[in-house]
């Protein structure tokens, strides 16, 4: 008696061992089997991957005024995060594949039906299948999915097969491999609702981003009958559908959705908010009246849950207003969702960019560039409007920039009119004013800096402190300095500027001409010593005769560009003529009084034209009065001819025409290979015509044809110096760029003089890079580490980390080597391609946590197919192969 409990402990521990096998069949083993895929696979890699959606979901920002995304996908923000759940995952049920799927052979196989052979092996492949999906490894997702839809067998796994496939072609762009696969999944009738669910889902995101809102609603609401009311997932596609009502122009049914959004429970705030705001946001004067809304706004701003959230619903009873017609009451509301923002700068740029549009369509520019102005720091870098915003706010920052100095110029000319009593007392006033602005500005700088401080801080407990690798602060850095000092331009000496400046101007951020900048130091525009003094004030202004003339031309230029600027750039004729007009009237004797003439005809006649425009109660409004004018009072000039003939060309027209014929024909004898006979014709050219408009092409056209006359004796130190002789001549010009880029190509240093070079590199023109762009083959990361300046064995150790942690699945590989004398070479191998192994030089040299000190180093790191790295262990050309990646890899991206 005292051996039966080891015996049966034995006999267990001999029955578990025979259970272990893949081998043998019988309940016992499908039992053993099932559960430990099922509970040590399955369920801890499920749990690793919710874990990995819940990041996801913290790290996602909605955007809510765009149809919102069905599925949080992984990209670059929040692939870090993602990686290590994903490997995680992977790993796990990789093991319990190898381990658990049974392979009898058929004559060992049992018949009964329960336990189920291999039950879970399917789930954990669909799990692998799903971390290959959010690690963005979609090649391999592809490749395991596709197998189950070969091999799973019932409704259930097969839905979940296709849909996942599916899906994964749509990330990858292959619409037709999507829809069918879709198709197929949408096909399986007696799938039970979860595969269902998920199948609809991503019916419903693939029609979205068709654009076919009709269709995505119909398959959110079959999923949504499916969902049970606590699902997680019912918020967001009950959110999308609205949205897709909204969409096709459904707007009743649509604010009906959103209210039911608003009325869920056990859910974040935010959802209950944004269904009351998308009501307002979806109303249409024509389908309904809008006082329940606006009431429902108003009690919202009441409601102390919305007191972050202020901007918003001032933002949507905006939209409201306007949609009513009632315009007046829109803009105030804009200006109060502004001036209520806290946090959220995409709602700021919103309420700028709305204003500016408004202001635009009343005319308003100096106000409309102000609020475009402040749109551009706050809108994202892929807003759609981004592109557009920007040129149209340079088109009037241009504009208002020539209004200022009109402003600021008649200004200063009233003060030289006035007396010198009342002169002086309005200088003084001025100095006064500036000490205030100056004092209250300073104050208001303190603040932000405080305040953005003191936010920083708050949300970057436990953070790292240095600005680099601290998002929050860099970003509250950035904007603080935006904010300051605007969009300006980067340039030596810009904060220095004459202290008189534009004081009598409503712009404060622009500076008048510099002045002795090469002895000055750069001033703080804050720093009350260096306001400008009384005297300096007085002396400043242009009441001298040879000062009045040069600020009066000053002015008449800025009225000149700001018509052409109102016509040529914003398209409005009316303003433009009002700007001439007020020109001629004002400084008739300018020198742009005909060209303002000309202008005014031109303007007058391009709108009889095209507008059939016509004023009787107007003399003047015409082109024919324009034209009349210029004759009687600038006769014989240029613009005068241009009326009496327009087919006339001025004789500096007819010359630079006559020029460019010449070099052509010379340009079409250089590609016939004439390259002596071209070269003797050019320097006599240049020799005989010295204001050639052309000079600069035929300098370059002179380079290269010595170029082609070298090639052949196979000395090139005279191309050389030619092309260096163009960027001598022809600064700043394109010619000297393009001689720049051709000395660049042939491997020679600009600061080295042509025989160094020559001696030093036997590059020819045409000679090809020794590497190939070869985007399918084998790729290995590779970081170039100089010798003695780090240790290769520490870099091995941190990369082997950070692939165990990221890439765990993908087994790969840490040499080092010594690729010559004074460098080291790492490698991680290996990639399938070119795409594979980006994705991984992204996330390795953007990991700054555990990787910070291989990133922060200076080391070169490249991604090289395995025919490249061994053309360079022959060449030992590092330089050459790192200029190589930096074109064909970092470019395209």
């Amino acid at each position: 008696m005292t051996h039966l409990p080891r015996i049966l402990l034995a006999c267990c521990l001999a029955s578990l061992a025979a259970s272990c096998t893949t081998t043998r069949d019988g309940r016992a083993y499908r039992l053993y089997h099932n559960t430990t895929a099922k509970y040590n696979g399955f369920f801890y890699a499920n749990e690793a991957l919710d874990e990995a959606d819940e990041k996801l979901l913290d790290l996602h920002e909605e955007r809510w005024d765009e149809v919102l995304p069905l599925f949080l996908e992984t990209d670059e923000s929040n692939a870090a995060q993602v990686f290590p759940l994903a490997e995680r995952a992977i790993e796990k049920c990789t093991r319990v594949v190898d381990r658990h799927t049974m392979a009898p052979p058929k004559q060992l196989r049992k018949s009964f039906n329960r336990p189920i052979m291999n039950k879970w092996i399917d789930d954990n492949y669909t799990v692998i299948g799903k971390s290959y999906y959010m690690k963005g490894d979609f090649p391999r997702a592809e490749e395991i999915f596709q197998y189950l839809v070969r091999t799973v067998e019932g409704p259930d796994a097969e839905a979940w097969a296709f849909s996942w496939l599916g899906r994964t072609y749509m990330r990858t762009g292959e619409d037709v491999k999507a829809k069918n696969a879709l198709g197929k999944a949408e096909a399986i009738r007696d799938a039970s609702d979860a595969p269902m669910v998920h199948t609809l889902l991503v019916l419903a995101q693939y029609k979205v981003l068709d654009e076919k809102w009709e269709g995505a609603a119909r398959h959110l609401e079959d999923a949504l009958e499916r969902m049970s009311p606590r699902d997680e997932r019912r918020p967001r596609a009950l959110f999308v559908l609205a949205q897709c009502l909204r969409e096709s122009g459904n707007t009743e049914d649509s604010i009906e959705r959103f209210q039911e959004v608003s009325e869920l429970r056990r859910v974040d705030y935010e959802w209950i908010f944004q269904g009351n705001i998308q009501q307002a946001m979806t109303y249409d004067r024509r389908n309904g009246n809008s006082e329940a809304i606006v009431e429902l706004l108003e009690d919202m701003l009441d409601d102390k849950k919305n007191v972050n959230y202020l901007d918003q619903v001032f933002y949507a009873l905006a939209e409201v207003a306007l949609e009513d017609r009632r315009r007046e009451d829109a803009m105030d509301l804009l200006k109060s969702s502004v001036a209520a923002h806290t946090d959220n700068d995409r709602q700021l740029g919103k309420g700028y960019l709305k204003l500016a549009d408004l202001y635009m369509e009343d005319l308003e520019y100096p106000v409309a560039q102000a609020y475009y102005d402040s749109a551009l720091v706050y809108m994202d870098s892929d807003d759609e409007r981004k592109e557009e915003v920007g040129s149209l706010a340079s088109d009037l920052t241009s504009l208002v920039q020539n209004l200022n100095i009109i402003a600021e110029a008649d200004s200063l000319l009233d003060l030289c009119d006035m007396d010198e009593d009342l002169r002086l007392r309005a200088v003084d006033r001025v100095l006064r004013n500036m000490e205030i602005d100056l004092e209250r500005r300073r104050e208001a700088r303190e603040a932000a800096e405080a305040a953005a401080l003191e936010q920083v801080l708050a949300a970057n407990v436990g953070d790292g402190m240095f600005w680099p690798y601290n998002s929050m602060l860099r970003a509250s850095g950035q904007q603080a300095f935006v904010s300051y000092w605007g969009d300006r331009m980067l340039e030596d000496h810009w904060r220095r500027s004459n202290k008189l400046g534009n004081l009598f101007t409503e712009d404060e951020g622009e500076s008048g001409d510099g002045g002795d900048v090469e002895s000055e130091e750069a001033l703080d525009p804050l720093d009350p010593a260096n306001l400008p003094s009384f005297e300096e004030l007085l002396a400043s202004l242009p009441c001298d005769s040879e000062s009045r003339v040069l600020e009066e031309e000053r002015m008449a230029e800025a009225y000149y560009n700001a018509g052409l600027d109102y016509r040529e750039k914003l398209n409005d004729n009316e303003k433009a003529i009002e700007t001439w007009s007020e020109l001629i009237e004002v400084l008739d004797s300018s020198y742009f009084h005909p060209t303002a003439h000309y202008q005014l005809f031109r303007t007058y006649l391009e709108r009889e034209v095209e507008e059939n425009y016509q004023n009787p109660f107007c003399d003047n409004c015409n082109s024919q009065y324009w034209a009349d004018e210029i004759v009687r009072r600038y006769p014989g000039s240029e613009w005068a001819r241009l009326i009496e003939d327009p087919e006339f060309l001025d004789e500096a027209e007819i010359r630079r025409e006559a020029q460019r014929l010449v070099y052509e024909e010379l340009l079409s004898r250089y590609y016939t290979k004439d390259y002596q006979r071209v070269l003797l014709d050019i320097d006599e050219v240049l020799e005989s015509d010295t204001a050639n408009q052309f000079a600069c092409k035929y300098q370059l056209l002179r380079a290269q044809c010595v170029g082609g006359l070298t090639s052949y004796t196979g000395d090139r130190t005279p191309y050389f110096e030619a092309l260096q002789g163009v960027m001598g001549t022809c600064p700043e010009t394109e010619e000297a760029t393009y001689a720049a880029e051709v000395l660049e190509r042939l491997g020679v240093a600009l600061a080295q003089t042509p025989t160094q070079t020559n001696q030093e590199s036997s590059v020819e023109e045409g000679v090809e890079s020794p590497f190939l762009v070869q985007p399918n083959k084998e790729h290995y990361f590779a970081i170039f580490v100089p010798v003695g300046r780090g240790s290769g064995d520490e870099i091995k150790a941190k990369a082997a980390d950070f692939n165990n942690e990221f890439y765990a699945s993908k087994r790969l590989k840490v040499t080092s080597n010594l690729i010559d004398r004074s460098t080291q070479v790492v490698l991680i191998k290996s990639f399938r391609n070119t795409e594979e192994g980006m994705g991984y030089y992204n996330l390795f040299t953007g990991d700054r946590e555990s990787l910070i000190d291989i990133n922060s180093s200076g080391y070169d790191m490249v991604l090289i197919s395995n025919e490249n790295y061994v053309e360079l262990f022959k060449n030992k050309d590092l330089r050459g192969y790192a200029m190589f990646f930096a074109e064909h890899y970092l470019s395209p991206q």
